[in-house]
């Protein structure tokens, strides 16, 4: 195996993400070493790029000048635990704790790995992985959505927006989804039953009932939503800390506010994840791909509203 590789870092002086040969980093005891074939680009890489999340980057640069990239797939160099050498494997990294994955090589904690099937490709098990791990854990554990309940999405066309339209409408849920207007035609193949522009004033009716309202942009709070809430119905925010004054309110509602912030995963979640979708309930749903090399111009896409589905690295991709 090589000794270094490929590797995306953020300056600590700021500016453009930079390419360099870095060490390939060794596992530890509970850790995994994987050839990393696709990750993906999540709004805190954005934010880190930006200037933000200073604490986690220290923490991040202790491992290694990797600081940006926790959801991956690719194949398994070293053995820990139910992961083998060899094995084509998703990873979700502690959101966190680290370490970071954009670069050819990564590690990762050995209960934050899972097998995939062969017949799932590292690029669709990427783009699955902690957009379709909230999905799940919005509709199914949260609002455990039922058929016949109503279900609003609130930035449908993203990924985590995208698959709750999806799942929600594989449980059988009425879903009216709010987006772009130029996204419309693509929530609608998603699953959505009535399609609202997110420029509309209000987006949300009076007559508005739902059992579930997700706020994607993190744009919305439960006191205002409220009244949008059938009783026993559930606000979640994608940014929970965006709306604090919510969950003390919500504690003497009939309706309520659910806490939604994953940082991190375990087999068995990932297990489930890779179930629902050969189930037909999910479908991964990739706006663009690009090579390492382009990493900053990925970076933009992200943040460049309008995307349809996740923006992923392959790692193999030329330049």
């Amino acid at each position: 195996m090589a000794e270094t590789m490929k590797a995306a870092t953020w300056p600590p002086t700021g500016g453009a993400m930079q390419i360099i040969d870095a060490p390939v980093p060794k596992p530890k005891s509970g850790e995994v070493l994987v050839q990393v074939k696709v990750a993906a680009i999540n709004e805190m890489d954005v934010q880190t790029r930006d200037g933000g999340w200073k604490r986690e980057v220290k923490t991040f640069r202790k491992a290694g000048p990797v600081v940006t990239g926790f959801e991956f797939a690719g194949i398994a160099a070293s053995s820990d635990g139910h992961i083998k050498a060899g094995m084509r494997v998703v990873a979700y990294s502690p959101v966190l704790k680290g370490p970071r994955a954009h670069a050819q090589f990564a590690v990762a904690p050995t209960q934050s790995l899972a097998e995939i099937p062969h017949d799932m490709s590292f690029a669709d098990a990427t783009a699955l992985s902690v957009m379709g791990l909230t999905a799940i854990e919005v509709v199914d554990d949260i609002a455990k959505i039922t058929p016949g309940q109503k279900v609003c999405v609130v930035g449908a066309a993203g990924g985590l927006g995208a698959y709750t339209v999806q799942l929600a409408k594989a449980r059988g849920a009425h879903v009216t989804a709010i987006a772009s207007a130029e996204n419309e035609a693509f929530v609608m193949a998603q699953g959505a039953d009535v399609f609202r522009a997110r420029s509309d004033t209000p987006v949300l009716h009076r007559g508005d009932r739902f059992n579930l309202i997700l706020d994607v942009p993190a744009k919305y709070s439960f006191a205002g939503s409220r009244r949008h809430l059938a009783p026993g119905g559930v606000f979640v925010s994608s940014n929970p800390l965006n709306d604090l004054a919510g969950f003390p309110r919500a504690l003497v509602s009939r309706r309520k506010a659910g806490w939604l912030l994953m940082l991190s995963t375990t087999p068995q979640k990932l297990k489930r994840l890779i179930e629902t979708a050969a189930s037909g309930d999910l479908t991964p749903v990739i706006d663009a791909t690009y090579g390492l090399a382009q990493i900053d111009a990925a970076f933009d896409r992200f943040a460049t509203p309008g995307k349809q589905g996740r923006v992923l690295i392959d790692m193999e991709a030329g330049s």
